[in-house]
């Protein structure tokens, strides 16, 4: 049992930091940092957000990890959640005026809600998932492994009961992925024009970035 557990400790501490690595190049929250610094987020904020959802993401038997069994290492990992969970813990940190990350959550929020309003049934309890974030190590990029991740999550949705499946693209080539897997566009924002305090922040997406689109699957009939 210890030894086990201690698997499961370094497969999470190693899936963090994968997809916290990962998350450092989002093209919208790096790009901020050209002309806002302090709101460009770092590897500790990334890692910081991660944990927040590694303990529900890696027991609710939706989330996968791409392991490289040879080396002993986390390749990828694709995390899954319900659509509507959101720790309240979460919820307050990114609250907090000054954290780099909280104007880029209430962007989230805000696309979510829009979103969500033109199809109500996606907020109904188990009836929805989110494909949350996806990351694999630069070390094995190149080797489709997302594509394969992206495989072995859809059936395990359909799996348990859920209708629906969900990715909020926050780049073009998350949108790509999403279009090339069956996923139906539902809702697009032009992040230039999303306002914080009363004001355009997100100007710089370089190309093809700058539009997050909402992404719908039905799983079943």
């Amino acid at each position: 049992a210890a030894e086990h557990n201690g698997f499961k400790a370094v497969v999470s501490t190693q899936s963090t930091g994968v997809l916290s690595r990962a998350f450092c190049s989002e093209p919208i929250s790096y790009a901020i940092g050209e002309i806002r610094p302090e709101l460009r987020p770092t590897l500790a904020h990334w890692v910081e957000f991660m944990e927040f959802w590694m303990d529900h993401c890696s027991t609710n038997g939706l989330s996968v990890i791409a392991l490289d069994e040879v080396n002993h290492r986390v390749a990828g990992a694709f995390i899954v959640r319900e659509l509507m969970m959101m720790p309240d813990e979460f919820v307050a940190l990114y609250k907090t005026e000054g954290h780099p990350l909280t104007p880029f959550l209430h962007l989230l929020w805000d696309f979510d809600a829009a979103a969500t309003k033109l199809k109500p049934e996606l907020t109904d309890e188990g009836k929805a998932v989110d494909l949350w974030m996806l990351g694999v190590h630069p070390d094995y990029r190149g080797n489709k492994i997302a594509n394969h991740m992206m495989g072995a999550v859809l059936p395990l949705i359909k799996k348990a009961g859920y209708k629906y499946g969900t990715i909020e693209a926050t780049s073009a080539f998350t949108s790509k992925a999403a279009e090339h897997n069956g996923f139906t566009k539902l809702y697009e924002m032009k992040v230039c024009d999303w306002l914080w305090k009363g004001e355009p922040l997100y100007t710089n997406a370089k190309p093809p970035h700058g539009t997050w689109a909402f992404w719908v699957k039905e799983l079943y009939d």
